[in-house]
């Protein structure tokens, strides 16, 4: 199990003091994947987020004319990143699926555990909910610049 210190240097625990920390280390758990198995399935019920502790997974869209069973890639994870967030936050299916590219080890935080903390530390809760806005924001920024790049000149959007 990572240590207190090594998840507060992440972006979801930055700011969180370590008395918050304490209390929040019991809640974790970690899970592990082998090279090139699932660590979530785009429509699946989620439950869970996963913070990557080592090594680095690709996030897969599904899409008609995709390569692979699970979809074509969009982004790769590494250390410190968060996989399944948006499910804790909009209560949606897995919205791509997530495979890890090396062996992975994560800690998982289910949105039961985040009820429980946001029931006895308002703050630190709060300070998490704000973590996973930003980090949401940092890719929904990312896209912006990807779809701009691939828009057509004439600046209509190439699918319909």
């Amino acid at each position: 199990m990572q240590t207190a210190a090594f998840l507060q240097r992440q972006p979801l625990f930055g700011g969180v003091d370590d008395q918050a920390m304490s209390a929040i280390m019991p809640l974790l758990c970690e899970e592990n994947f082998a090279s090139g198995e699932l660590v979530v399935r785009e429509g699946d019920r989620g439950d869970s987020l996963f913070v990557i502790c080592s090594g680095s997974v690709e996030v897969l869209k599904s899409c008609p004319e995709a390569e692979t069973p699970f979809g074509e890639r969009i982004a790769v994870l590494k250390v410190g990143d968060v996989i399944g967030e948006m499910e804790l936050i909009d209560m949606q299916n897995r919205s791509a699926s997530v495979r890890a590219l090396e062996p992975v080890s994560t800690l998982a935080l289910s949105n039961g555990d985040l009820f429980r903390i946001y029931e006895s530390d308002l703050q630190t809760f709060s300070l998490l909910v704000l973590n996973l806005a930003r980090e949401l924001s940092r890719r929904l920024r990312n896209i912006d610049d990807l779809a701009v790049r691939y828009m057509p000149h004439d600046g209509h959007a190439a699918c319909p």
